[in-house]
């Protein structure tokens, strides 16, 4: 259960939709951002609305049907996206649909591969690899369908030759990963049309082990089952700093 008021998720959809529209990851009256706001009560942007006009008056009501409870205009054809989302996982509270550019470019390019892999320590350790959906007509149930098996382990789905889907507890949070998501996308573009191949630089599996550590969590590789115990992890660091210091 969301720990969030209706006002505070009307808020908090708001922002994230001015930024969606302020960093260019949706035009026009592209994208919808929904919120869970309690069993069976599903808040989401309406069809056909610039992410940048949008107020908490514009937020509407809908059921766990995609069907409109209260508020003004249509509810958009992709609400069964955010939908699958919320059956599918517990713990994901918000969904944030977008077209963001360079990551979506990916799709196009039959690249969308580069999304997987263990380039970018942050996305590594807090996203780990981007799956992407294969190519559903948009507002179709069946793209809905497409995402259920990647978003049961990704908190971010691509979806080929249409945009992607972030969620996260929260709208601002799920707005974050979109964020994160575009800005991975660009980097990896930079860094191919610097080198001009697609041989950039990957983190190899000592890298990550170390990321995964130092995050204290593995989205990207499964936790070693004779992983050190809080006590004795702390102890190393201390004797390996006190090492170092001692140099």
């Amino acid at each position: 259960m969301t720990p969030y008021t209706e006002r505070d998720l009307r808020a908090q959809i708001v922002k994230a939709c001015h930024a969606l529209a302020r960093k260019n990851l949706v035009a026009a009256t592209d994208g919808n951002v929904s919120a869970r706001l309690g069993p069976g009560r599903i808040l989401i942007t309406p069809s056909g609305v610039s992410k940048g006009d949008i107020t908490e008056l514009s937020v509407m009501l809908c059921d766990m049907e995609g069907r409109k409870i209260r508020g003004r205009g249509e509810i958009s054809s992709e609400v069964h996206v955010h939908l699958a989302v919320y059956r599918t996982r517990d713990d994901l509270h918000a969904v944030v649909h977008a077209h963001p550019p360079t990551a979506t470019a990916f799709t196009f390019a039959g690249m969308e591969h580069l999304l997987r892999e263990p380039i970018i320590p942050e996305v590594v350790a807090q996203i780990g690899p981007i799956p992407s959906a294969p190519y559903v007509t948009p507002g179709s149930r069946a793209l809905a369908e497409s995402i259920v098996p990647h978003i049961k382990t990704c908190d971010i789905v691509m979806l080929s030759q249409h945009g992607a889907v972030a969620a996260g507890k929260d709208p601002w949070a799920a707005y974050l990963r979109m964020e994160k998501l575009e800005h991975f996308a660009t980097i990896i573009k930079a860094a191919r049309e610097l080198s001009a191949s697609s041989d950039i630089k990957r983190l190899d599996e000592k890298q990550i082990d170390d990321l995964m550590e130092s995050y204290g969590k593995g989205k990207l590789t499964k936790p070693k089952e004779d992983s050190e115990s809080d006590d004795a992890l702390i102890e190393r660091i201390a004797t390996e700093v006190l090492q170092r210091l001692g140099n």
